[in-house]
């Protein structure tokens, strides 16, 4: 019987110490009996209950049964009683018992407690049989093969790095390794106590690294300074890297750098980053992270593909390129986010001209399927790493807007601060590609610079509007509003303002 919703209740069964610093716990349940885990390195998303609850508050079946329904519900609930979500790694599985084995870093002197404790680890530390959590995956459709399986049965050696964190999937990937694969491990822990009872398959060899007993994790090099003076062979290498971001980045640049490691012969996550949670935003680096993981899974993809750009396009390339692009201040404008909660935002929705993509990535955390366009190849670069960033669910694609392909029809249709860029003629034109991919009965909304502002680029009146969304459309809402960009004569020192605009609603008939 297939699963109706995309989060299974897990209960705690038992749990036991590997270490001072790491704690297994086995979860069982009924939900789990339809669970199959295939290959090494599966990612599951744990939700953990708040104070004074004695399960995860979810939402109920009336939320649908697909993933992205149930994750806009989940969004709609309270922050103080919505659970924490926290990426975790399944390090085994008993189909027979209907069991999950999960283990957690417990940070502090001898795993006793640490100020820098985040919700998982502190209900880690308390965890009993009967605890109650919420869990979402492993999912196929996020599953990708490994780099690494590329070696097996060639004789290249493979080499697996990373901290505590990095244990669990390192364990399965081992238990995965073909009989004689030439493997080097090297696993960063606080001291001897810390070494776990790794599988070591013929072929593979596992060297720990101590930090030290009163170092945090990842703030020294220890990990990266023992990769460099490591003997890997002179043949070809594949690795597998994880652990705290910035020493899974060094480690990533030693390989490529030094040891002329193809790019494409790494795996490399960051699960964790200092000083942060994984509900902070992502930093510049994660984002570059993020933009070349995903330029190695497609190196021919639509921005190297694209033919030389006109001057328009080169122009938004340029502004996208140098940050310099005045509408991009990155963050969805606060006129969408309104939409969104006012329930205007429905269906499938495309995202005209969407840039960086800070609208489509609202819009796709709220719980929608959503494509976005724009025929900048620089825009979509970031847009995508914007994605993969944060997880998001949301596709980026090279478009014209005055020539929108009409394979699909959409329910809804947003325009921020493409409208206002267009000539009275291409505006005609514009209006016609927007009823081709708008379904019948859906809706256009149009976020567009106001004439009555103060001067800054392009501007457009409400007769404008009112002229473009006449044939075809019944204009349903036009009023005044207001655009956050970046505001300032040429010259002046950039700061974030509010312009007059115009939010439109046009219905497509």
């Amino acid at each position: 019987m297939a699963r109706q919703l995309p989060v299974r209740l897990i209960r705690t069964v038992a749990t036991r110490r590997l270490g001072p610093h790491m704690a297994r716990v086995t979860f069982g349940g009924p939900d789990l009996a339809d669970l199959t885990l295939d290959g090494p390195d599966r990612q599951v998303k744990l939700l953990f209950p708040r104070p004074g609850q004695s399960e995860p508050v979810l939402p109920g079946a009336s939320a649908g049964g697909d993933v992205m329904g149930w994750y806009s519900a989940f969004m709609e609930l309270p922050e103080q009683a919505r659970p924490w979500m926290r990426s975790y790694t399944l390090r085994a599985h008993d189909p027979a018992a209907g069991t999950v084995d999960i283990d957690f870093v417990l940070h502090g002197a001898a795993g006793g407690g640490s100020p820098d404790d985040g919700p998982a680890t502190r209900w880690a530390r308390t965890a009993a049989p009967g605890d109650v959590l919420g869990m979402f995956g492993p999912s196929e459709e996020y599953a990708a093969p490994l780099a690494i399986e590329r070696a097996y049965g060639t004789g290249a050696r493979i080499l697996l790095a990373g901290d505590d964190t990095a244990l669990p999937a390192i364990g399965t990937i081992l238990e995965h390794l073909p009989r004689g694969t030439a493997a080097s491990v090297f696993a960063e822990v606080a001291g001897a106590d810390d070494e776990l009872d790794l599988p070591r398959p013929e072929g593979a060899e596992v060297h720990w690294v101590h930090r030290g007993p009163r170092a945090r994790p990842g703030s020294g090099t220890a990990l990266l300074d023992a990769v460099r003076a490591a003997d890997l062979g002179g043949g070809p290498l594949f690795a597998w890297l994880a652990g705290e971001a910035g020493t899974v980045r060094a480690l990533r640049r030693h390989l490529v750098g030094d040891r002329g490691v193809d790019k494409r012969s790494i795996d490399f996550t960051g699960y964790w980053r200092q000083r942060l949670t994984q509900d902070d935003a992502p930093t510049e680096e994660d984002m570059a992270e993020a933009q070349e993981r995903l330029a190695l899974a497609d190196p021919g993809g639509p921005a190297e593909a694209a033919p030389s750009p006109s001057p328009a396009r080169a122009a938004f390339d340029d502004a996208y390129s140098s940050a310099a692009a005045p509408w991009e201040t990155g963050r969805p404008q606060p006129a969408v986010v309104e939409l969104e909660k006012e329930g205007r935002s429905r269906g499938t929705v495309l995202d005209v001209g969407c840039g960086t993509g800070e609208n489509a990535l609202h819009l796709a955390e709220r719980g929608h399927d959503v494509v976005g366009v724009d025929f900048s190849p620089v825009a979509l670069e970031r847009a995508r790493a914007g994605a993969a960033a944060r997880g998001a669910r949301v596709r980026f694609e090279q478009a014209d807007a005055l020539d929108l392909p009409a394979d699909r029809a959409y329910d809804t249709v947003l325009d921020s601060a493409l409208f206002h860029v267009f000539s009275a003629e291409e505006r005609s034109r514009y209006t016609a590609s927007l009823h081709r991919a708008c379904r019948p009965g859906g809706r256009v909304h149009v976020l567009a610079l106001s004439d009555e502002g103060p001067g800054f680029g392009p501007q457009v009146g409400a007769e404008a509007i009112r002229e473009a969304f006449g044939a075809g459309w019944v204009l349903e809402r036009l009023e005044r509003t207001g655009y956050e960009g970046v505001t300032g004569p040429e010259g002046a020192s950039e700061r974030l303002g509010t312009l007059p605009a115009w939010i439109a609603t046009a219905r497509r008939v």
